[in-house]
């Protein structure tokens, strides 16, 4: 098979999706333009455009990065991979004449476009809308391009685990998995890690300035991440397709019967409960140094009021939602939902089953997520008011992972297959970081924020609004508990959101065509 039908096997769609993600940073140029104009902070324009190019630099990108443009590129490359795999096309395409090397080497230059098409967007959207404000651009040029590197480093990660994507849901897997270790790896000083990578390229004093050895490190590390990647791949045994056999799938019982046999028999052995467990657990290990220094810095006080931002639960969404889109697709898609729904099972008890499971699944995971927080504190010394605290909290917290499963299914019933994943990836950034970055940055603290934030169905924001009730500052002891009860009209935007998308969700279920 020649190299340019391989490449349209691939997917030749993909580095377009991460160049329209990657105009993100244009957005970010006008947003810190509002902000020093709704605050009336009059800067002359070398000034301005330093402090916006910083802002770029120093935040904006990262997270942009980080929490957007990381796990996509892991999810496009290893959910395609695996369903490349599951569906028998990679043994036939190695049938001809075509090693095993070449086709790898296929996969290393699609990654390389995805990184391309990702660095080109932000370096292209960011130095424009600069420019149309009569910005210098040098210093964000030479930044971005700098911090775009970082994809490099993903890429070699994701080749090192493209063997082990034997489906497209478990490749969905291995990507947010890879994308939860990368942002725990965080932490750490080694430079050549993409996500520490991030914090360590630029020096920001009178002008930037980029550490080469940093680079070096980060791009050894890819290459030797992506030979290691060629050569598991080319010892592995390929036992052939992995399609869906004409079969309920091992272990379910049949016929299924009724919500608990579904429950039961299907959704409790999918790798979604271990997943989600596993992110949950890792993701409150990530939050452990957050507590320790409110802590040291303000006392009792700082560690309450940290415990509260917290269970926030910044960025479980993005991990919950994606998850969500693949509950219903992926069991239409390989065949499950339609030999299940063959046997004596209604499409309600199948909707109701399989959404009950994932219901467990992030009660698990927000109790797992909730009490390493509340151990955590209780240990340094948070004593029964942090308990108190977490568990309200923590009750807020399942809310809107609730509401992020309910989207989730919503698209996973409206569109299906990668479609649904790409766009539960950008809401789940959208919802978790750039809504409340833009709302915090216009509104502030300021008497209209809860007023304000009605107009947002947005978890995040929902929850800004209940912590200010509660600690309205960071360096005094929370407040009463009780004060969130004045707030109805945001605990019902967790709630109404949440009821109105499952209600959509079913209804567009029920008269789905399974074939």
């Amino acid at each position: 098979m020649k190299g340019a039908k391989l490449m349209e096997r691939i997917g030749t769609n993909h580095p377009v999706i991460v160049f329209l993600l990657s105009l993100f940073p244009a957005i970010g140029v006008e947003l810190e333009l509002y902000y020093f104009s709704v605050h009336n902070i009059t800067l002359p324009p070398e000034k301005l455009g330093y402090l916006v190019t910083l802002r770029l630099l120093t935040e904006w990108l990262p997270v942009f990065l980080k929490y957007l443009i990381f796990p996509v590129i892991l999810i496009l490359l290893l959910s395609r991979f695996g369903s490349d795999f599951e569906r028998g096309n990679l043994v036939l395409m190695l049938s001809k004449p075509l090693t095993r090397r070449r086709y790898f080497l296929n996969w290393v230059i699609e990654g390389l476009k995805l990184a391309l098409a990702s660095t080109i967007g932000i370096v292209l959207s960011g130095a424009l809308a600069m420019f149309l404000h009569d910005f210098e651009v040098r210093d964000y040029v030479l930044g971005s391009l700098a911090l775009s590197l970082s994809l490099i480093g993903v890429i070699g990660i994701a080749l090192l685990l493209l063997p082990l994507a034997t489906s497209r849901d478990f490749g969905v897997v291995l990507g947010l998995g890879a994308f939860v270790i990368l942002a725990l790896a965080g932490g750490l000083d080694y430079s050549f890690i993409p996500t520490v990578y991030l914090g360590k390229v630029l020096s920001l004093e009178s002008e930037i300035s980029i550490s080469h050895r940093s680079v070096g490190e980060l791009l050894a590390l890819s290459l030797a991440l992506s030979i290691a990647g060629m050569e598991i791949f080319r010892l592995t045994e390929l036992r052939g397709s992995r399609s869906l056999p004409a079969e309920v799938p091992v272990g379910v019982s049949s016929p299924l019967r009724g919500l608990y046999g579904v429950f039961l028999g299907l959704s409790l052995q999918s790798k979604r409960f271990i997943a989600f467990a596993v992110f949950s657990g890792l993701m409150a290990l990530m939050k452990l140094p957050s507590l320790s220094k409110g802590y040291t810095h303000y006392g009792p006080a700082g560690l309450l009021n940290s415990l509260i931002f917290n269970l926030s639960g910044v960025p479980l969404p993005l991990v919950v939602l994606p998850l969500g889109a693949l509950s219903i697709s992926s069991t239409v898609e390989n065949g499950t939902a339609r030999v299940l729904l063959s046997k004596p099972l209604r499409r309600k008890d199948f909707f109701l089953g399989t959404l009950l499971s994932d219901v467990v699944a992030v009660f698990l995971g927000t109790a797992l997520y909730a009490g390493v927080l509340i151990a955590y504190a209780v240990h340094l010394g948070g004593g029964r008011r942090a308990v108190e605290i977490g568990l309200v909290f923590g009750v807020l917290l399942f809310l809107s992972l609730l509401y992020y499963l309910a989207l989730g299914y919503l698209l996973s019933t409206l569109t299906g297959g990668r479609k649904a994943l790409l766009t539960s990836i950008l809401l789940a950034f959208l919802l978790d970081f750039a809504v409340p970055i833009a709302f915090m940055a216009v509104f502030g603290r300021s008497e209209e924020f809860a007023r304000k934030a009605l107009y947002f169905p947005v978890p995040e924001v929902q929850h800004s609004v209940l912590a200010s009730a509660v600690s309205p500052k960071k360096a005094l002891p929370p407040g009463p508990l009780d004060s969130i009860l004045d707030y109805e009209a945001n605990l019902l935007m967790l709630i109404v959101p949440t009821v109105l998308y499952l209600v959509a969700s079913w209804l567009k279920f029920k008269k789905a065509d399974l074939r």
